[in-house]
Formats: structure tokens, sequence, C-alpha cells
């Protein structure tokens, strides 16, 4: 009729856990015990659906969304993003992912609609991030030095920048994770996201534009790659 609400939830093993509301003045042992095991019998019963229940459940992996979180060298994150977010932006494509990384801790985090496509795409950057990132004997950065009849190519010499110097330089590519600004010398430097205001920004569109001029302070150069600051 109403004058007690007892609730009983556990295992098959015992309860862990109880919560009763009454408004009589109390109960006798017999009642609480038949009311334990009355709730012994229902949870007893109820796993049994749900154990029967988990043995029919079919997962198809391959189509459920997936996250997929790594760590690489961190000096290998540019090879991942490539010349002005080439790379990067063909394995958005090709396995229909997307992609965050982190410059300073080597976190990659790929995320997509199926586990196929992530996998594959972890696969791929794990092949680019186990590349050297120079040839073998005799220097170079794995590409061929000479033109199609065999003559040997004039390499132009990589401008190198001083930490901390400030320089003009022009926004040739804007990217969900920032912008690369063409500098001095015609290299390319990545401005990243967080280096752009001195807040949170959602859009990079908002705050630059392409061939826009900006000052840029150098964070870092390592040979022909470049951190960027902007100067606000």
């Amino acid at each position: 009729d109403g004058d007690m609400d007892f609730k009983v939830a556990g295992t098959r093993d015992g309860i862990t856990a109880l919560q009763m509301d009454i408004k009589l003045g109390g109960i006798s042992r017999d009642v609480l015990k038949e009311a334990l095991f009355q709730a012994k019998e229902g949870r007893a019963h109820i796993l049994g659906l749900m154990e029967a229940a988990s043995r029919e459940i079919v997962v198809n992996n391959a189509i459920l969304p997936k996250l997929e979180l790594f760590s690489v060298d961190p000096s290998k994150i540019v090879d991942i993003i490539g010349q002005a977010g080439k790379t990067i932006k063909e394995i958005i494509e090709k396995f229909e992912v997307s992609i965050d990384l982190d410059r300073e801790k080597g976190e990659v985090k790929i995320a997509g609609e199926n586990k196929t496509n992530v996998d594959a795409a972890k696969e791929h950057i794990i092949k680019i991030t186990n590349k050297p990132s120079f040839g073998g004997r005799g220097g170079g950065h794995g590409r061929d030095r000479n033109d199609r009849h065999g003559t040997p190519r004039e390499e132009k010499p990589v401008p190198t920048f001083v930490q901390d110097e400030i320089v003009d330089g022009t926004v040739k590519r804007i990217v969900d994770f920032g912008a690369f600004v063409e500098l001095p010398g015609g290299i390319d430097g990545l401005l990243h996201v967080s280096k752009i205001a001195d807040h949170r920004v959602e859009k990079v569109s908002d705050y630059l534009a392409l061939e826009q001029k900006v000052r840029v302070k150098i964070l870092k150069q390592t040979g022909n790659k470049i951190e960027l600051e902007l100067i606000r």
C-alpha cells in the first residue's frame, strides 16, 4: 500500500547498495529477510537476461566512430604537416579523418567515422615519422639533386634567422592549425594558431587573410623548419 519503498542493487555475489523509504515506525527482521531474498531472485533473473543479450550483440567495429591518440617524436610533427600543410591535408582527404597535433608534446589525435580509415591514417603517419629526415652519407634531404638530364642542380641556401628576430612576411596558406608565412629568402614558416593571439583562436581566417603582410617573430629554426609568432 505504499508503506515501504525498498531498492537493492548488486551482483550475483552480493549486495552493493541499499535504499529504503518507509512510512512505518520500522520493519521486522522477517520482513527484511523476505525482501532481501526477493531482491536476490529478481537481481539474478535480470542479470541472466543481460548476459544472454550480451552474447547476441554483434559489434561492427569497421563502421563505428573511432578516436586514436598516440605520440611521435615532437621533431617529426613538421614532417606530418609537410610543406605549407600539404602532407597533412592529403592525409585528411585520403582517409576522411580529422587530425589534431600537439607540436610540443608530439601527440597526434586522429578521429574518423570508421575504424578502418583511422587505423590506416595512423599507420600512414607512423611510416612518415619513421622516415629519416635527411639522406644517408653524402647529405641531402632525400631529394634528387640532378635535373632530368642528370646535371646537378644548384640548390638555394636555406636562409638562417636568429631566435627572436622580427621579420616581415606574407601569408601564403591558411590551415586549421595556423598559417604558413613566406619569409625573406622565399622560405615558409609556420605560424601556429596558438601564436596568433593572446586568447583562443577558433577560426584562423578571422584573423589572417591570404597575401596579407604580417610581422612575425622567429621562435625556432631547425633547418628549413621555422616556427613563428605574430607580432600584434
